[in-house]
């Protein structure tokens, strides 16, 4: 009665945070998120199949489910997931979901259909008095990929973190708590430890996993900042995170200076990309190019501001310079996701006035945006919008660091509208 009671409880508490990481996964759209979200869900039918079996005695579908879901999916969805979140290289990502998905379609057939031997009862079943060689060897392979991925995967986190990468030491305790679910998962979809044990591992790896997957997603709204708001609350503004906060929960970034991180301060600058030109009223010239802080500077500084500018619609006008340094081998996936964002920008945001993603030249990992925004009130929806929030969320693996300047527009010679460029 014991073990039974404790599975049910269990398999409530995972059921409730597989519910909780598979919002997070849907808002976010996060591919390690969805990985961990089958790894819950393989746990609470796992958990849900051994109270149910406990109470009423085992059978061949309560046995298989548990198979399935802890010692097949759990351990080896775990370190897809972990593998998605850590891997800098696409072709590592591709190769460990095409085996991950090719692994698991045919393990579930074979251990669906495979015949079990001996009596079940209402005693935790042991996979090998129940399985025959070739699910166990499937089980078996299972368990090793899993710990080795997860072990290799904390190895080398651990080590980039003591080489002075930011996002390494960011994720190196959350990964740690991932990976020490990944060894209560095996450990209690052995056989080995006693039925209490068994489901207390289960159980105590699905929270595991649970909280540290939300230790890895930015928080950006009010309801999410007052769930998880006590992790966060001791650590510093990086600007990253200013950038996404509705307004008043940070007080604007003061005026730039030197960074001290050797690695923000030393701005090393990309190759060109076909510049966005900028058609300036008033300018007898023609188009003129905006390459970088220095031309936007130029061009809403430089000269005096038209009558319109200085005493009408821009007379409240305020910004934001933006510089992301990113990680190399990143740069075509964030600026991916950065012409996603001006696109919607430009489509959902009548009061944003100028909104551009820079690339700078001579360094490639160096992205700067500029924005302009009507007023403070269309500064403040922008940071609500939807599509800000997904930039963030998607783009955060990319970056090694972000540095936020406020603007207040003073003089100013105001753009026309970009043409359109294809493939932007």
């Amino acid at each position: 009665m014991l073990s039974a009671l404790l599975a049910l409880l269990a398999a409530l508490g995972a059921l409730l945070v597989t519910g909780l990481l598979i919002q997070r996964a849907h808002k976010d759209r996060l591919l390690y998120l969805i990985a961990w979200s089958f790894t819950q869900v393989g746990l609470s039918l796992a958990l849900l199949s051994m109270g149910v079996g406990f109470l009423a005695g085992f059978n061949g579908v309560f046995f298989r489910v548990m198979e399935l879901g802890a010692a097949l999916i759990a351990p080896v969805w775990l370190a897809l997931g972990m593998i998605e979140l850590i891997a800098r290289y696409v072709q590592v990502r591709f190769a460990a979901w095409l085996f991950v998905i090719s692994y698991t379609v045919v393990a579930i057939v074979i251990l669906l259909l495979d015949p079990l031997k001996g009596k079940l009862s209402k005693d935790l079943p042991k996979p090998r008095d129940t399985y025959d060689a070739l699910p166990l060897l499937l089980i078996d392979g299972a368990h090793v990929v899993a710990v080795l991925a997860l072990a290799g995967c904390t190895g080398v986190t651990a080590w980039l973190a003591s080489k002075q990468d930011r996002e390494a030491a960011e994720l190196l305790i959350p990964i740690a708590l991932v990976a020490l679910g990944g060894v209560l998962v095996v450990s209690g979809s052995r056989g080995f430890l006693p039925a209490p044990l068994a489901v207390l591992a289960l159980g105590g790896a699905a929270g595991l996993v649970w909280y540290g997957a939300m230790r890895t997603i930015p928080v950006y709204d009010d309801e999410d900042y007052d769930d998880y708001g006590d992790d966060y609350g001791d650590e510093p503004v990086t600007g990253y995170e200013q950038q996404g906060y509705p307004p008043g929960r940070h007080e604007p970034v003061p005026a730039p200076t030197p960074p001290q991180d050797p690695r923000r301060g030393e701005l090393r600058f990309p190759e060109p990309a076909p510049a966005e030109d900028l058609r300036f009223r008033d300018n007898p010239a023609g188009p003129t190019a905006v390459d970088g802080v220095g031309g936007a500077a130029a061009a809403l500084g430089s000269v005096p501001a038209p009558d319109h500018a200085r005493n009408g619609g821009l007379a409240g006008a305020c910004g934001q310079i933006t510089v992301y340094t990113l990680l190399e081998g990143r740069e075509d996936a964030f600026d991916r996701l950065a012409a996603e964002l001006v696109k919607a920008a430009r489509a959902l945001e009548p009061e944003t006035v100028i909104f551009a993603c820079h690339e700078v030249v001579g360094g490639p990992t160096q992205r700067i945006f500029y924005q302009l925004f009507r007023d403070d009130t269309a500064f403040a929806a922008h940071r609500r919008q939807p599509h800000l929030q997904r930039f963030l969320a998607e783009s955060r693996t990319h970056v090694l660091a972000t540095n936020v300047i406020e603007l207040r527009l003073g003089a100013a010679k105001v753009p026309l509208p970009a043409p359109e460029f294809p493939g932007r």
